[in-house]
């Protein structure tokens, strides 16, 4: 081979190397550090809001620390939609008709921003094993987490199922959101009695959600369920047993706990409350239709207080209804875009047919996962829940770092094809 040919082929190869080394995401320290606090952050979600916040802020202060040009990186169309995001609440805490109460956003809504910022970065920065086994992670908490609930309302220390850190409706929406990302990542088949444990896993998930007597999520347990079945990602046999297993979990956990039972049928408030709630939205609707009346003053502004049979109501009770008036159209519309961009990627990368595994199971969770939060979000809500907020953040980061990991692989492809070519020639 010519001397001169040799040098410029192996400076196609030096190139299309350093090309692949300056698109990846490098971090300052020791990957395992950021994976150990990912890890610890998933885990701690619904066992203790202090670890939560101790373990996701530790990997938010990581991340300030990284170089701009990584950052830049991990730059992408969902950074962007956040960005917009919060400087539309920014912009309606600056502007709002009630400060002393929407200012509190500032601290309160501040690690669910710098939570997905970090995210995405160390996500990326990590190999896809690794993203993989976080998510593996954060099922096996979920299922720990509905063990605690079960045994809490069997104890008759609860009247519905919940979590020592939260209530039972955020509980219960992050019960369906692991359910989502459950039925999508099936553990290994080959494994002996993996079936049989990833049923009973399941079963545990389901009679939480039950126990936990919110109707939407249930209705949404049992869509997420049969979508399961139709995307043959749970067969017929599992199938089964999951129904069986939680219909007697449920049942026996009723036997132990009837109190919210009894109260439901003598005291059937909650559709009543609803109902007034929404009375009060339509008598708002236009008062301040562009930024809204500010973040967290549902007190400030509901009409019909002395109507509500529950007095600690303070929220909407809907997400959609709630960034409304607290932010305005333009609060509306880029809470929109953020969800309506996640479903258009998902499904473009899904509908593709990726030969990527992990990249494919990880995004049809994430899709699971996210349509369960957001629907969930119709009778309660995410955007306030120091809890699932950060849910919220790290479904988008893992969705987002799925689609990255697919455009590197497609970059090093063409790469690796005009190599090639180059080398025929």
């Amino acid at each position: 081979m010519p001397a001169a040919y040799t040098e410029n082929f192996t400076k196609c190869n030096l190139g299309t190397n350093l090309t692949d080394q300056n698109n990846s995401i490098s971090t300052r320290f020791d990957v395992r550090i950021p994976f150990f606090l990912s890890a610890a952050t998933v885990c701690s979600m619904m066992l203790s809001l202090f670890l939560l916040q101790l373990f996701a802020g530790l990997l938010s202060i990581l991340w300030l620390f990284e170089s701009i040009e990584n950052k830049k990186k991990a730059f992408d169309i969902f950074t962007l939609l956040i960005l917009i995001f919060g400087a539309v609440r920014i912009l309606s805490i600056v502007l709002s008709q009630f400060p002393s109460d929407s200012v509190q956003s500032y601290y309160k809504d501040a690690l669910f921003y710098f939570s997905f910022f970090a995210f995405s970065f160390y996500l990326k920065a990590m190999r896809k094993d690794k993203l993989e086994k976080i998510v593996y992670i954060f099922i096996i908490s979920a299922i720990a987490i509905s063990i605690i609930g079960l045994v809490l309302f069997n104890l008759k220390l609860v009247e519905r199922a919940q979590s020592f850190s939260s209530g039972y409706a955020t509980f219960s929406s992050y019960l369906i959101t692991s359910l989502g990302l459950y039925i999508a990542l099936p553990f290994k088949e080959e494994r002996k009695y993996a079936w049989q444990a990833r049923s009973i896993g399941m079963a545990l998930i389901l009679a939480g959600v039950v126990t936990s007597m919110g109707r939407t999520n249930i209705f949404i347990a049992g869509l997420l369920f049969i979508a399961g079945l139709f995307f043959k990602k749970i067969k017929i046999k599992p199938a089964i047993v999951i129904a069986v297993l939680t219909v007697l979990i449920s049942l026996s956990s009723f036997e132990m706990n009837k109190k919210e039972i009894t109260n439901r049928v003598d005291n059937p408030t909650t559709l009543s409350d609803r109902n007034i709630i929404l009375k009060g939205a339509v008598d708002l609707a236009f008062v301040h239709p562009l930024l809204g009346f500010g973040p967290r003053t549902f007190h400030d502004i509901f009409p019909y207080t002395n109507l509500l049979a529950d007095k600690g109501i303070g929220s909407w009770h809907n997400d959609f209804i709630q960034v409304y008036f607290e932010s305005g159209i333009l609060g509306e519309l880029s809470f929109l875009a953020i969800i309506f961009m996640f479903m258009v990627i998902a499904l473009k990368y899904l509908k593709g047919s990726p030969a990527n595994r992990i990249l494919k199971d990880v995004t049809f969770g994430s899709l699971l996962g996210f349509a369960a939060l957001v629907l969930s979000a119709l009778t309660a809500g995410f955007i306030d829940s120091p809890v699932l907020s950060i849910l919220f953040a790290f479904l988008i980061s893992t969705l987002s770092t799925a689609f990255y990991f697919n455009r590197s692989e497609g970059e090093q492809i063409v790469s690796s094809h005009n190599t090639k070519s180059f080398h025929f020639n």
